[in-house]
């Protein structure tokens, strides 16, 4: 009993993370899954923060394809469920950080400006949905903005997978190291 207690107070920053991560993915596909389709047109983007950055065209083009019900479904999606999700995700990454990155716990500073500029990205995509529903005119300097901080959010994003896949690579090699050294000792 007790070496199963202890076994899972070591691992419990793992058992954390990985919990974090099934609640992350059945975040974004039950909740922002459901509460998305009623802007949600097939055969085109369904989110401009889901492009690598955007210019003017891009977003007349998202807006116009939209009817008015639509686009003030879309700007309640980004004021509600668009602003918890990286709440979300950034719990799931600070978690993978602690458990991979014990000794670099600096790092964990990428996903929360990768928070913040999500969070960012939702301001400045209300201020364009505001600006077009209420003077069917879009700021080119509010698009250009917006794109910038669109493309900071996938730079981070990227970033912070690569971290992670950095730290799991070393442990799973630190582990490899750990068990030969076990196996030598043994022999």
């Amino acid at each position: 009993m007790n070496r199963a207690v202890n076994h899972l107070k070591e691992n419990q920053t793992l058992y954390l993370a990985i919990v974090s991560t099934i609640i992350m993915i059945l975040y974004a596909q039950f909740i922002l899954g459901n509460y998305s389709s009623c802007f949600t047109i097939n055969g085109t983007s369904n989110s401009l923060g889901l492009s690598f950055g955007y210019d003017i065209n891009n977003v007349y083009h998202f807006f116009d394809i939209r009817s008015f019900e639509q686009l003030h479904c879309y700007a309640q999606f980004i004021r509600v469920w668009d602003n918890i999700f990286p709440i979300v995700y950034t719990l799931m990454y600070a978690l993978w950080f602690a458990y991979l990155l014990k000794k670099w716990r600096l790092f964990l500073i990428i996903p929360i400006l990768h928070m913040f500029s999500d969070w960012l990205e939702n301001y400045l995509e209300l201020a364009m949905l505001e600006e077009y529903m209420n003077l069917n005119a879009l700021s080119e300097s509010l698009v250009s903005m917006g794109s910038g901080v669109t493309i900071l959010k996938w730079s981070l994003s990227i970033l912070t997978y690569s971290i992670i896949i950095f730290g799991i690579i070393s442990k799973v090699h630190s582990a490899i190291r750990n068990r030969k050294m076990v196996a030598s000792e043994n022999e």
